[in-house]
């Protein structure tokens, strides 16, 4: 495998900023994904869906709300020495609990799919896949177009529970909030993963125009509008034959080869 020098240290430059916020998305995007794709999703790989991680939400999720109304009724004029409303709380909370109900049904079900699937130790299975997608929703068409994957992962899939979420806001039940706040998270952690594969694809695709196009730029002289945009940028000898041989010195081969032992 050939590896341009060159451009990983000109143009392979890396926002640091950009990627330290994107890094504490995805830890952070985990949680919220699995809520939602656990109903609108199956067969997940065996390293992407984990059932504890689905117990562990359901444990937090579950004493969330007598924490918020405690620190609420602490925070309140008056609060303190006041009677806890379990009447308000149910209230409030009723769906919030159907929905975690819900969820581990589903997450069971989740579970007991990764179990029958072909094992990932024998090449049959994609141990990060992120199940495959309902059927309904891939149909699903706007102005009589059907959509792309990416605008399935992006707007339909969290925009069906951003809605639904929305409305039982709209009631005065809690877990709409949640799942409000779930599918903006679904929605922007897929524009963050889509927005970083387009980046690496990118990359590579010009990692190879640079290639192509050094002897013609860097070798040669040529300007950028005759190689395709590349600009090599620094001094360059002024012997074509020396500049040449500077120029094989800028593709650097890492493939290694294996000797069984």
């Amino acid at each position: 495998m050939k590896k341009n020098l060159y451009y990983k240290t000109v143009y392979g430059r890396s926002n640091v900023l950009k990627n330290s916020i994107l890094a504490f998305f995805f830890a952070f995007s985990s949680y919220p994904r699995l809520l939602l794709e656990v109903f609108i999703r199956k067969n997940f790989g065996e390293r992407y869906f984990s059932f504890m991680s689905a117990i562990t939400i359901t444990i937090l999720l579950s004493i969330f709300p007598f924490i918020s109304a405690g620190i609420s009724q602490m925070l309140s004029f008056g609060g303190y020495g006041s009677s806890f409303d379990f009447g308000d709380l149910f209230q409030h909370y009723f769906t919030w609990y159907l929905f975690l109900i819900a969820f581990m049904y589903k997450s069971m079900e989740r579970d007991e799919e990764v179990k029958r699937l072909p094992s990932v130790f024998d090449f049959a299975r994609f141990s990060l896949s992120t199940g495959e997608r309902h059927p309904r929703i891939l149909d699903f068409k706007w102005k009589g177009k059907s959509l792309d994957i990416r605008q399935v992962e992006t707007l339909v899939e969290p925009g069906l529970f951003f809605f639904i979420g929305l409305f039982l806001m709209l009631i005065g039940q809690r877990v709409g909030t949640l799942l409000v706040i779930c599918s903006i998270f679904y929605s922007l952690s897929y524009v963050a993963a889509y927005m970083i594969g387009d980046h690496f694809i990118m990359d590579k695709i010009d990692e190879l125009i640079l290639s192509e196009e050094l002897v013609e730029s860097f070798v040669e002289g040529r300007d950028s509008s005759e190689t395709r945009g590349v600009s090599i940028y620094g001094r360059r000898p002024t012997d074509p034959e020396t500049r040449r041989k500077l120029a094989e010195m800028f593709i650097e081969d890492t493939e290694e080869t294996v000797v069984a032992r």
